[in-house]
């Protein structure tokens, strides 16, 4: 609103900066909405085409909670690096690193393993073919529990799980993790 002198009032300035704020803030927020839900599902699909390629299954952090309470004997590796799995796993979880950053999809590499060779994977998982492997990681998008999983199948393993929120998605459950002593 204009004085009679031609000025504006600061009280006007003052709202209408406040309100042009809100407006750039909304829609920025609604913006990052669509990008994140286009993110979400991109990782979505890119985890349920892995999952059905691969031949393994996924498992949400609930049904995975379920499975720990109900005392179901099966098979959880945390495949994050010692250290990772030091600071805090899943309860129960034994820890076999898988490499980061790549999807392993023609031979194993010991380079890539730290030195693991596929029969060491192989004694972890055991004789029984059928038993039920759970494999986790940090988050969503890694692609260690993607490599665990189809590595199980490949070997013969028919009742894989990739427990793919990991430890992010069990904290953020509110579920406690366990730490290395």
């Amino acid at each position: 609103m204009e004085s009679s002198i031609g000025l504006v009032r600061p009280s006007f300035l003052k709202w209408r900066s406040i309100c042009l704020f809100l407006a750039v803030f909304t829609l920025s927020a609604c913006g990052d909405k669509y990008k994140q839900e286009a993110v979400l599902e991109q990782t979505s699909i890119d985890l349920a085409r892995q999952a059905d390629e691969s031949g393994y299954a996924l498992i949400s952090t609930g049904e995975l909670a379920e499975m720990i309470d109900s005392k179901e004997p099966f098979l959880l590796v945390d495949v994050r690096t010692a250290q990772d799995y030091a600071k805090g796993h899943i309860p129960g979880a034994v820890n076999f690193t898988f490499p980061k950053g790549i999807v392993m999809s023609d031979r194993w590499d010991p380079s890539l393993m730290e030195g693991l060779k596929e029969e060491d994977f192989i004694r972890l998982l055991g004789d029984n073919e059928g038993r039920v492997l759970v494999f986790t990681c940090g988050r969503t998008r890694c692609e260690r529990g993607h490599n665990a999983a189809m590595w199980a199948v490949r070997l013969g393993y028919h009742n894989v799980f990739r427990h793919p929120g990991g430890v992010e998605a069990w904290q953020g459950k509110g579920l406690k993790l366990e730490t290395s002593k």
